[in-house]
């Protein structure tokens, strides 16, 4: 085919294959200048001035230090600074800027660059919609950020948690039980069973009935519906006590006891004591500057509780999580970001694109490099979300104690049991009394039987003399028995 000549193929693909190079330049052009376009007019005269917070209350976000060469420089690190870095480094551009510590308050801080005192400022800023109003651009937040109750853990076992299962009242009611089982017990048997004849072994045949450890044998039916019924009743309190001392010594020590804190911790320089005061409406409200301070405050009793910002909050109890739990609640925030100029905005907002790439997986690195997990991380925080801080002494979290409450029914139905076979026991001896034989010797060894029964003497040739009611029997010197009235002789 004629048009497929190489003479002709070159005159056509030539010129296509440098439009498609061109073109694939250009793109390659836009892509760098995407990332220049809005920082190469930038040179050292305008040079950012970026303040920076130097009254953090957690280090691990906003560290200041002496430069240990130079004392006239700082040194500036910390989780905030290493995220607004790692996004510049997204831009693809050299941002000229300086950092300056600022050491007022945050919403100061916000103002400062309202006012074009600052180019920017970076660092631990929460954005909040009073911040928001001003003349300031915020970024995209790098964190989240929520209100958090930060407490100390309960106590871990004691040795009195042998006893906890069950409370005071619960006790002394079992050992009531136990006692009037163990007297019906010994009342319907004593006469009949010779295992029964002292209270003592009535005593221990219900104790060790609990543990099914009883080997003595029932012959009365009135006891043995009795025993029937507190076979059943400890059966569910050995039960009830087993499943509520495994749930003690099982759950986790990091549940700390509710209450409704009375004093209450928080951040100095930030935007939470006004918080507390007005939207949360505690009195009691100690402004506390500086993580070791908080520490200080627990210790002293200052304090029961403290609100933080989530961010801090864990980074206070990655470092103390044997003795400090966390408790989310339902009170949330804008997150930490950065503020510029408004005239910045363009800026700003590239920023925030960086940082929603940084998010896909380097802040999580970075996340994890400044806060280093230890060895009670997975269970240092309270599953439990507080929708409100009116707490309550207690919570469904924690394992009580048993109340007598629970086993009123039980112990009701086992007393009248009891309490109905000692009455039918009484009443049948009443109206069907036992048989008795009743024998008196006087002084001239004659045997006088007092009872309306026969009283039976065998004499020295296995003779039987039967006695009958009312009857007297003496025996002479001769051993020869000898019937004052009725003599019967089988």
């Amino acid at each position: 085919m004629p048009f497929l000549h190489s003479s002709t193929i070159k005159p056509i693909f030539l010129p296509m294959l440098i439009l498609l190079m061109s073109f694939l330049l250009v793109l390659s052009q836009v892509s760098v200048a995407e990332g220049r376009d809005y920082c190469e007019g930038f040179n050292e005269k305008d040079r950012l001035t970026i303040a920076v917070p130097g009254k953090a209350s957690f280090k691990a976000f906003v560290n200041i230090k002496p430069h240990p060469e130079n004392p006239d420089q700082k040194n500036y690190s910390g989780f905030c600074i290493d995220v607004f870095e790692a996004a510049l480094q997204q831009l693809g551009c050299v941002l000229p800027f300086t950092y300056v510590e600022f050491n007022g308050t945050y919403n100061e801080l916000v103002q400062n660059v309202s006012n074009k005192t600052y180019s920017a400022a970076v660092g631990d800023i929460t954005i909040l919609a009073e911040r928001w109003k001003l003349e300031v651009a915020f970024t995209a937040p790098f964190t989240e950020s929520s209100l958090t109750l930060v407490v100390p853990v309960k106590p871990g076992p004691t040795a009195k948690i042998f006893v906890e299962p069950f409370t005071w009242k619960m006790w002394l009611g079992t050992a009531a039980v136990l006692v009037y089982t163990m007297f019906i017990v010994w009342f319907v048997e004593r006469q009949s069973n010779d295992e029964f004849n002292g209270l003592g072994n009535a005593l221990w045949f219900t104790f060790s009935s609990l543990f099914s450890a009883h080997r003595e044998r029932i012959q009365s039916n009135y006891a043995r519906i009795v025993v029937v019924v507190w076979l059943f009743l400890a059966l569910v309190l050995t039960q009830s006590y087993t499943a509520n001392l495994a749930s003690m010594l099982t759950v986790s020590r990091l549940r700390p006891k509710l209450w409704s804190p009375e004093t209450v911790g928080v951040d100095e320089n930030t935007f939470m004591p006004n918080y507390a005061r007005r939207t949360l409406n505690y009195t009691k409200v100690i402004p506390i500057e500086g993580e070791d301070e908080y520490l200080k405050q627990f210790k002293n009793g200052n304090i029961s509780a403290a609100f933080l910002e989530n961010p801090y909050a864990k980074a206070f109890v990655n470092k103390n999580c044997r003795d400090f739990t966390l408790i989310p609640t339902r009170y949330s925030f804008g997150g930490f970001g950065f503020v510029f100029q408004k005239e910045y905005s363009l800026l700003a907002a590239k920023v925030s694109k960086a940082i929603l790439k940084l998010s896909k997986g380097e802040l999580k690195s970075l996340e994890k490099s400044t806060f280093t997990p230890n060895e009670c991380s997975q269970s240092q925080t309270n599953t439990k979300v507080v929708h409100n801080l009116e707490l309550s002494e207690t919570t469904t979290d924690d394992v009580i104690s048993l109340d007598l409450a629970s086993f009123e029914g039980i112990f009701l139905f086992s007393v009248a049991t009891s309490s109905v076979c000692f009455l039918l026991f009484l009443l049948k001896n009443y109206i069907y009394p036992s048989p008795q034989s009743v024998a008196d010797v006087n002084e001239s060894n004659e045997i006088v039987s007092t009872c309306p029964q026969s009283v039976v003497v065998v004499n020295v040739n296995n003779e039987i003399v039967s006695t009958g009611s009312q009857s007297v029997a003496g025996v002479n010197e001769n051993n020869e028995i000898v019937s004052t009235k009725v003599t019967s002789v089988s």
